[in-house]
């Protein structure tokens, strides 16, 4: 038979073990949604540059877009830089999330694109 002091150590090691293997699973759970996030942002990021290079559309300064897409609330920053060519642009879309439940926003994915001045055709 066990001895209460044996009981006691077997216990001890099993709870430590438990402890440790749920804090992996966690970490691994947390790895996942982080990845998942940041794979749903990189999405929109793609759409917004899509829609920008479709509209044929040429930004100056900084836009900021606000959209729900993926049942999640994104905020779309886009900034537009000069290139040595005066008729392509460098621009940067940052995607941020917004967390309901804090009420803030933080930043996920950025995407750089280069955007061509469309030439009006002229008859």
């Amino acid at each position: 038979g066990f001895t209460l002091l044996e009981v006691l150590v077997a216990l001890a090691i099993f709870a430590t073990t438990a402890l440790a293997l749920m804090k992996i699973g966690m970490n691994y759970t947390q790895s996942l949604m982080q990845n998942q996030l940041r794979t749903h942002a990189h999405f929109v990021a793609m759409n917004a540059a899509a829609e920008l290079q479709i509209a044929g559309k040429w930004i100056t300064g900084t836009e900021t877009l606000e959209r729900d897409e993926q049942g999640q609330k994104w905020k779309i920053q886009q900034t537009a830089h000069e290139t040595m060519s005066p008729n392509v642009q460098r621009i940067e879309i940052q995607v941020l999330h917004f967390d309901p439940e804090t009420e803030q926003t933080q930043g996920v994915t950025t995407l750089t694109l280069f955007n061509q001045r469309q030439m009006s055709s002229t008859p």
